[in-house]
């Protein structure tokens, strides 16, 4: 680890060593702030703009649009989607957890999958081809949606 400092990691530790404790809690707040906020949008970015996801969700599209799909290649391709859709997110989220103390983590991320795939598995329990690609469809279209939103188009360096 020590021989990853730079010059401008010294000079940073040697202006925080000449701060007051108190000026040096604003800093870790502040930094604490700093790093949430990059969390947020970098947890957005990974997941709704990540290609791999993207063709998946096409692909899954692809099948119901068919009249006769089958549920069985439906269901894998949508396990794959979650699965990769979490281990995305537990990693972004892991790499902050080790540094931010108590972060929570992106609930507009974490409840668009809960909610998302608890509706696809119902559905897909139900067997209902209409509803299921009516499902399908709307997981698509709201992953588009959240996709394009300013926090997950961009990370902002600060």
């Amino acid at each position: 680890m020590f021989a990853d400092i730079t010059a401008g990691d010294i000079e940073i530790i040697n202006m925080l060593d000449l701060l007051t404790p108190s000026g040096k809690r604003e800093v870790r707040e502040y930094t604490r702030y700093i790093l949430t906020k990059q969390y947020r949008r970098e947890v957005m970015v990974a997941i709704f703009q990540n290609k791999l996801l993207a063709n998946l969700l096409h692909s899954i599209v692809f099948l119901v649009e068919r009249d006769d799909f089958d549920i069985d290649p439906l269901q894998k391709r949508i396990s794959q989607i979650k699965e990769l859709y979490y281990a995305i997110f537990e990693q972004v989220h892991n790499r902050y957890l080790e540094v931010v103390d108590d972060l929570d983590s992106n609930e507009v991320v974490r409840e668009f999958g809960r909610i998302s795939f608890e509706n696809l598995e119902e559905v897909l329990k139900q067997g209902n081809p209409t509803v299921i690609r009516r499902e399908v469809i709307n997981f698509q279209q709201e992953y588009n949606k959240l996709g394009k939103k300013k926090d997950a188009r961009q990370i902002v360096a600060v």
